[in-house]
């Protein structure tokens, strides 16, 4: 026979999960979060402001987080392997497109994104990594890759933002002519140097040229009049004096730091050089950014743009899946993505939120996309391997003079023949 002290207890405890049903109360959730930022850094501590004001509207749900850098995708599939129980992640699209999404290790968030939330994402941002339609991956953060350049310098040497390809090299002897360079590179960096080709490529062919090129197995797509006339053109910027001779030699930051220093005009180079060069070119630098040009009688348009999002993604595996995706979802949302523009200076991709003032005529870039593809032309997300160790040295060689154009179509010709009859 039950004491009065135990059937209180009963009834209490009954009356307690009744109501916990009733009013559909949650269950407390820690979110374990693996991102790619250092924690020393101004996005981490923007994506904390954005996780404290989460946790205020849902006091349930509280986050523990590892800042693990760079290298975070890398560090978390170990961990996952060793049964670490992790919810949701940060890294690179494209490389995260390439790993963990490529391995299904994300959990698939299309229920989670009615129509409307997926119309408030800049063109292409969200359907830009999907799997057949489903989204793993929730862009958050948006980098642009454009000509960055001092807005003053091209108005005292009277210069204009160029239309053309053509327009681009006039304007190049115009800059020279005055005394400085229109643009600079870091020899030392095949990746950003490897964005002339793809780009002007994808003015001729239209985007995803370079995949479609790599993907003919004979190897016979490089052969094409297109890519060589891409891979001359852009050698050829030498050739009109567009770029100083000595910059063949820089170590990255040097050429980027000539900018900052008044002697070069601009780089083509992604939407976080603004930030890079805060320190030394100072808050109030006239920076302006305008797309790669149009090649004439090219299938491109100026308005295709490649893009470095950053992503979250939602881990298979989670054990608090549906809280972790109601959180990258409001990572998308207006509130959020203003504390992430403030507090870090970087560009989102949410529609209708301002990004930084030196980032305007990015955010222009990102609105009025007509096509969008990843950093490199794409080719690195699906074959990473083959763009780091083949494409981007053997452009990098033809494009410091080093080899030939002609030479670089008949090397990248055969090594993707090799590669295919590899697989």
């Amino acid at each position: 026979m039950l004491s009065n002290t135990s059937r209180q207890a009963i009834v209490a405890a009954v009356f307690s999960l009744g109501l916990a049903g009733a009013t559909g109360a949650a269950t407390a959730a820690e979110l374990v979060f693996w991102s790619m930022w250092n924690e020393p850094e101004p996005q981490a501590a923007a994506l904390r402001q954005v996780m404290d004001a989460y946790t205020a509207a849902h006091p349930d749900t509280t986050f523990k987080v590892v800042w693990n850098g760079r290298q975070n995708q890398t560090k978390l599939r170990a961990a996952l392997q060793a049964g670490t129980p992790v919810d949701f992640m940060d890294q690179d699209a494209d490389q995260l497109a390439g790993g963990l999404q490529k391995e299904g290790l994300g959990h698939d968030l299309s229920a989670d994104f009615d129509q409307a939330t997926r119309d408030a994402f800049l063109p292409g941002t969200l359907e830009l990594f999907n799997t057949e339609g489903k989204i793993t991956q929730v862009p958050y953060v948006y980098n642009t890759v454009n000509f960055w350049y001092n807005k003053d310098m091209l108005a005292e040497v009277g210069g204009t933002v160029p239309a053309t390809f053509d327009d681009l090299l006039a304007l190049c002897g115009t800059v020279k002519a005055a005394g400085k360079s229109a643009l600079v590179i870091e020899g030392n960096v095949a990746f950003y140097n490897v964005l002339y080709f793809s780009h002007y490529l994808a003015r001729e062919s239209g985007a995803g040229a370079l995949v479609k090129v790599f993907e003919d197995k004979s190897g016979d797509g490089w052969k094409s009049p297109a890519v060589l006339a891409a891979a001359k053109a852009t050698r050829g910027l030498w050739d009109q004096g567009c770029i100083a001779e000595d910059a063949r030699g820089f170590q990255y930051p040097a050429g980027q730091q000539t900018i900052a220093l008044g002697d070069t005009m601009g780089e083509l180079v992604g939407s976080w050089l603004p930030t890079e060069l805060t320190e030394s070119a100072g808050a109030d630098f006239p920076w302006g950014a305008f797309n790669f040009p149009a090649v004439k009688d090219g299938a491109g348009q100026s308005t295709d743009i490649e893009v470095g999002l950053l992503s979250m993604m939602v881990l298979k595996d989670s054990k608090n899946a549906q809280e972790a995706a109601d959180f990258v979802k409001y990572v998308g949302s207006e509130e959020a993505q203003k504390i992430l523009v403030e507090a870090s200076g970087v560009g989102v991709t949410r529609k209708g939120v301002a990004w930084p003032a030196a980032l305007a005529d990015a955010y222009t870039s990102a609105e009025q996309a007509t096509a969008l593809s990843a950093f490199g032309g794409g080719l690195g997300v699906a074959y990473p391997e083959f763009t780091s160790t083949i494409l981007n040295p053997e452009y990098n060689n033809m494009f410091l003079g080093q080899t030939t154009p002609e030479q670089f179509v008949e090397t990248m010709a055969a090594k993707t023949k090799e590669y295919w009859a590899a697989q």
